[in-house]
Order: structure tokens, then C-alpha cells, then sequence
């Protein structure tokens, strides 16, 4: 089996192990992420004994993931993020069987969104897939997702973002 992995997976699994007879990908931007000394280790051996490989998604498939974050409303997916589910949209693009392991709700929400397969590992995994939309806290003025206005166009009060019932 084919894992692509989110630093969520090791960093939340104090037991993660790279097991024989599994392949494991990541981005630059998410291998950039393991910092502490256990993880780092972790990191350093499956690169060296060839179990873990980190691959670049296309520019295509990052653009599309980050014009659909936008528009969705998740500002707080992270660049590290948007790469691992653009990999992954690379990868179910060319066919590739695999799984993404990652313990980020946002991130699992996306891959709910793509249909992309994905699996917890310490925190579980989503229930249903979400969406967020801006709404005046003074009017209730619906605003789309992606707007930049800080303020309702109508009473000039603050937008909130405000999470949509799942799919």
C-alpha cells in the first residue's frame, strides 16, 4: 500500500513505524515540518533505508487546491496542507492506489470534498465534510466565502465566518 503522510500522522503517533513492505510519500513542505528530535530521526532512517520519498505535486493540481480553498472558505489550511492534497489529487489523477494519513480535520475535510481515500491515525476522522460561508453578526447578510470584506456592504458590521451543514 501507497501512504501519503502528513506530519499529523507522526507527530500525533508517538508509535508510528514505517512498516516493511509499505511505501511512503510526502511533500517538501511536510517533511520541512518534523522538527523534534524523535519525529526528525524518524524522518532521516525512512529516507535512508528508501521507505519514505518525497515528492513535489504539480503546479496545476496546487493551483486548483488553493483556488478551491479559497472559494470554500478554509483560510487556515497552510501551504503544507495545500501540498499534500494537491500530491494527492497528482496521485488519483494517475490512478495511483493510495491513502492519506493524516489526524487534520481540515485536511480530511478536503479529501471528503476530492474523494479522496484518507484515514486518522490518533484523533479519528471526520463524520461529514463541511463548508464555511461569511455572514453579517448585524444583519445577517449572507456573504460568499471567498469575499475579503471585513465589513457588511449593507450595515457595516463585522463578517463572521460561519460553518455550513455538512454534505
Amino acid at each position: 500500500m501507497l501512504y501519503l503522510i502528513d506530519s499529523s500522522a507522526v507527530l500525533n503517533d508517538f508509535g508510528f513505524e514505517f512498516r516493511e513492505g509499505q511505501n511512503y510519500v510526502t511533500t517538501p513542505l511536510a517533511i520541512n515540518e518534523f522538527k523534534d528530535m524523535r519525529s526528525r530521526h524518524l524522518m532521516e532512517n525512512a529516507l535512508q533505508q528508501r521507505a519514505l520519498s518525497i515528492e513535489e505535486p504539480t503546479a496545476a493540481s496546487l493551483r486548483y487546491v488553493e483556488e478551491t480553498a479559497l472559494s470554500k472558505g478554509f483560510q487556515r489550511l497552510s501551504k503544507t496542507d495545500l501540498s499534500l492534497i494537491a500530491l494527492a489529487l497528482d496521485f488519483k489523477k494517475q490512478g495511483r492506489k493510495f491513502v492519506l494519513l493524516s489526524d487534520d480535520y481540515s485536511i480530511q475535510n478536503f479529501c471528503s470534498f476530492f474523494k479522496i481515500p484518507f484515514k486518522g491515525v490518533i484523533r479519528g476522522e471526520i463524520s461529514s465534510e463541511i463548508s464555511f460561508s461569511l455572514e453579517c453578526s448585524g444583519c445577517g447578510k449572507a456573504m460568499p466565502a471567498n469575499s475579503k470584506a471585513k465589513k457588511c456592504p449593507d450595515c457595516g458590521s463585522p463578517l463572521k465566518r460561519k460553518k455550513l451543514a455538512g454534505n
